[in-house]
């Protein structure tokens, strides 16, 4: 596939090098120049999508030097040779104009899809599969597949820039990966090969699968739609959504999905197998929830409103609101048990604290000022800790039992990053990634805090343990 994208994105650099001179329209450069690799509409093929949405962090100024000199590590050929300044900042200008009407439809999913073969087995048949761990290298776009027991590697595969954690299945046979810009990949856990891959939208924001493994759901951005699969990637059915949707997860117990939209006070259930689609209307929208463990509830969170909300899951009706400042983030939030109550451990972005919250009746227990705004807050009842992740170069502690900040911290590799706390499937393994090129997996025994393993990553963004991920362990 590599050779074939370096031939496609050649021929197109020596057929630009024919028409340079010619005065061409930025949309005529593109054609040119950029449709090859990242489609004729700008929604991307071997290339990830040029449009606004993908583009937002970067500069003009960056965007110029990359098209000038290209990306060796994508096999992305310069052009400055062939395309003055002029023609260069003009193609920036062009992949910042908005795409309206922005259609991906199942006949387009399809002809991207590539089924492949089994092949030779890479996982042991012994091996115990929900012990596995997975880790996600962003610096080589592939996802590792780890012995659970004894951190070994066993087989690696390429994702490309995955966005939120794999989904496995209930039985840890499958698991499947998505990146932003919708290219979904199916893995094979029994076997250990990549069994799918296909471009089901141009803006993915997450997926959710069955714990049976037959049915796997996707909310997308662009277009704006709930899309629900087979395991092999063929589209079911589509739902358009008449707002952006905040994430889609299976609900736990049912054959259902659940899923909520950003700034709609709408929750919508799809039923499957039959993949009918229910309505409920709430009393406020929300841009974060989680299922609150053993109980059948929806803890809920809107930052513009600077709420807290709990929702019943019988009902659809809100139980309680709790006013909060900061910017609540629940996706990274987590849950434990503390005198037999239930509290909830949450962090916020931009602001560096921690909030805990008694879910008896939901009101703030405590509130504890950290070192840096972090993201992931997470423990095991195996672990006497809460282990918090900061934005810094120290993962911060605080005591379940009494709910005190340590003066120790986990520092893993002064001057790198230490962020996304995952544990084994025991419980007595934390592990911490060291965001770096020469960074890893650092493991701690997460009762005593001693080192016990290092394992050398490039820029490893997390780690998903099967069972952790599929149960709620309290």
């Amino acid at each position: 596939m590599k050779r074939l994208l370096l031939i496609l994105c050649l021929s197109i650099y020596l057929a630009a090098t024919a028409i340079a001179e010619s005065n061409i329209s930025p949309a005529d450069t593109y054609q040119a120049n950029c449709a090859s690799c990242h489609g004729e509409k700008r929604y991307g093929s071997y290339a990830p999508p040029l449009i606004p949405v993908f583009l937002k962090r970067q500069q003009n100024h960056h965007l110029e030097k990359i098209i000038a000199e290209g990306l060796a590590s994508t096999q992305m050929p310069a052009f400055e040779q062939v395309l003055t300044k002029e023609e260069i900042a003009g193609l920036v200008t062009f992949i910042r104009t908005p795409v309206k009407n922005v259609q991906w439809t199942p006949e387009d999913i399809l002809n991207s899809r590539v089924i492949f073969p089994p092949k030779e087995t890479k996982i042991p048949d012994d091996l115990n599969r929900e012990k596995i761990v997975l880790v996600v290298e962003r610096g080589t776009r592939s996802v590792i597949v780890l012995n659970g027991e004894t951190m070994e590697e066993l087989h690696r595969f390429d994702v490309g820039e995955i966005h939120g954690g794999p989904k496995f299945d209930g039985s840890y046979k499958q698991v499947f990966v998505v990146t932003r810009d919708g290219k979904l990949t199916g893995y094979n856990l029994e076997k250990g090969y990549t069994t799918v891959k296909a471009n089901i939208a141009v803006n993915t924001r997450n997926i959710a699968v069955s714990p049976e493994g037959d049915f796997l759901a996707v909310a997308n951005l662009l277009p704006q739609n709930l899309t629900i699969f087979d395991t092999k990637l063929n589209p079911l059915k589509v739902f358009p959504l008449p707002a952006k949707p905040s994430g889609v997860y299976h609900l736990p117990g049912t054959k259902q999905f659940i899923l909520a939209l950003r700034d709609s006070p709408k929750l919508y259930l799809l039923k499957y197998p039959e993949l009918s689609l229910r309505e409920v209307q709430l009393k406020y929208p929300f841009e974060d929830f989680m299922f609150v463990p053993g109980q059948n509830k929806l803890f809920a969170s809107s930052r513009k409103r600077k709420s807290i909300y709990l929702y019943n899951l019988d009902t659809f009706t809100l139980e309680k609101t709790l006013p909060i400042d900061g910017f609540p983030h629940l996706f990274s939030a987590t849950f434990f048990l503390k005198d037999k109550k239930l509290f909830a451990a949450l962090n916020h972005m931009h602001i560096p604290q921690l909030s805990i919250i008694n879910m008896e009746d939901l009101t703030i227990e405590k509130t504890i000022k950290l070192k840096g705004a972090g993201y992931f807050v997470r423990t095991h009842p195996k672990s006497p800790y809460l282990w918090i992740d900061t934005n810094t170069e120290e993962i911060q502690l605080v005591g379940k039992e009494n709910l005190n900040l340590l003066k120790q911290t986990i520092h893993p590799a002064p001057g790198k990053k230490a962020m996304h706390i995952e544990f084994d499937h025991s419980g007595e393994k934390a592990l911490i990634s060291v965001w770096n090129q020469k960074g890893g997996v650092v493991i701690y025994d997460s009762s005593s805090l001693k080192e016990t393993q290092r394992i050398p990553f490039n820029m490893p963004i997390g780690k998903y343990n099967a069972y952790n991920k599929t149960h709620f362990p309290l």
